[in-house]
């Protein structure tokens, strides 16, 4: 009894599937040669031979892998086969989903840098506005003790003034005392 294993076709370009022969077993079977597929496989007819490469397998090989993938493709470099199984995600998927994570990444460290400058910028500005609070507050301080001198020097004056007032008053002879800085001085 004749065993003659899968021979698989596919484009050299990308490794997609273009005929699968089977496998095929029996007493009358004969393998044939790549010229008799092309004659024989529409699918192989209709494409220029330079562009269709060929896997030929044991009989039986890959038996588990065919049963339990729910697709397969060649690798157009290798030359070797590569199945997919229910909820496993493709190689060009994963491919293209971490060309995108990278891109995305790459635009986040991009957003992150500018967003650090921005925050030295802030934290730049907020250094000299916390100098210039402090020197607010300083010149406000001095301003404050400034006041302060001169309410206690106004009350001063007040008290003086009614002293004085409460002695024109009484009638009492006034004393005369230093002349006021600023003022007239008498010399009569």
């Amino acid at each position: 009894m004749m065993e003659i294993g899968m021979k698989i076709y596919f484009e050299k370009a990308t490794g997609n599937v273009v005929v699968n022969t089977g496998e095929q077993v029996g007493r009358l079977v004969v393998e044939t040669t790549e010229d008799q597929d092309f004659a024989t496989y529409k699918a192989l007819a209709e494409r220029v031979r330079d562009t269709i490469g060929v896997v030929k397998l044991k009989y039986g090989q890959f038996r588990r892998e065919f049963a339990e993938c729910n697709g397969y493709r060649v690798n157009p470099d290798t030359e070797d086969l590569e199945f997919t199984y229910p909820g496993e995600v493709p190689a060009e998927v994963l491919i293209k989903r971490i060309e995108m994570v990278e891109g995305e990444s790459a635009k986040t460290v991009q957003e992150l840098e500018q967003t650090n400058k921005k925050l030295v910028e802030t934290l730049e500005r907020l250094d000299q506005t916390e100098t210039q609070l402090q020197e607010a507050q300083l010149a406000l301080t001095e301003n404050y003790e400034e006041l302060q001198t001169a309410k206690h020097e106004a009350a001063d004056a007040q008290l003086a003034l009614t002293e004085l007032y409460e002695l024109v008053l009484a009638g009492q002879p006034v004393a005369p005392t230093d002349p006021v800085e600023g003022g007239e001085e008498d010399n009569a």
